[in-house]
């Protein structure tokens, strides 16, 4: 981690000492049922970065690569990674006695924006906890498809986002990526996914108690590799 952060990403003064690098040891005592005094779970849902996410995650609290460093260039790829990490979760805990191994898994493709959010991903959460439950925690992200699906407009697709988190409290919502322009990502695409990140800070940011937020949208723009943003 702390060479993908030194090579890619520059990094002010003033966060050197508030940006922590966690270790494996680290990162699972810290989402561990008793570290947190709950039986915690851990859920992601939504589109690709979501998915890329959590397998990020997984390479840090298994300490090795899925799949030998290879790299996810399609969604079949993606795919399969992912089924790997959680397989490769599920194993770590339920083979380890008394295992103190986290339970983290990606449940959501019904997030993944191509349906409405107040449908299809309230469908998930409820038919998991109910939405009640302090035991889940919710990693949600969405927006490329969402605009796609409401015909590019912004205006509509911040509506569809903002409405979904005001009516789903106790989710960690992350914002959408920061999209380099490429033949995959028009000119326009990348100006509107930056005002669909713009139109969502009043909503989650400052600090929201009942919208915790990730903001991946400044960390992937203030990258400096070629495919900080890409799902692939």
């Amino acid at each position: 981690q702390q060479n993908a952060y030194t090579e890619g990403i520059c990094i002010p003064n003033t966060l050197n000492e508030t940006l922590h690098i966690f270790s494996t040891e680290d990162a699972i005592k810290c989402l561990s049922s008793k570290a947190q005094n709950r039986d915690i779970k851990l859920l992601f849902a939504g589109d690709s970065y979501m998915k890329q996410l959590t397998i990020g995650l997984a390479d840090i609290l298994l300490s090795k690569h899925i799949r030998d460093d290879e790299q996810m260039r399609n969604a079949v790829v993606r795919q399969e990674f992912l089924s790997t990490a959680n397989h490769e979760m599920e194993k770590r805990r339920s083979e380890e006695e008394n295992s103190t191994f986290p339970y983290v898994e990606y449940v959501g493709p019904m997030c993944y924006g191509k349906e409405p959010l107040n449908k299809t991903c309230r469908e998930i959460i409820n038919k998991l906890d109910g939405g009640n439950s302090s035991d889940y925690v919710w990693i949600i992200g969405s927006g490329v498809h969402i605009y796609r699906r409401q015909n590019q407009v912004v205006s509509a697709t911040v509506q569809e986002l903002n409405n979904f988190l005001e009516t789903t409290d106790q989710i960690i919502f992350v914002s959408p990526p920061f999209y380099y322009p490429s033949k995959e990502f028009t000119d326009q695409l990348v100006r509107d996914q930056a005002e669909v990140y713009r139109g969502l800070l009043p909503n989650v940011a400052p600090e929201n108690i009942a919208h915790p937020f990730l903001d991946v949208y400044e960390l992937t723009r203030a990258c400096t590799w070629k495919n900080c943003s890409y799902d692939r």
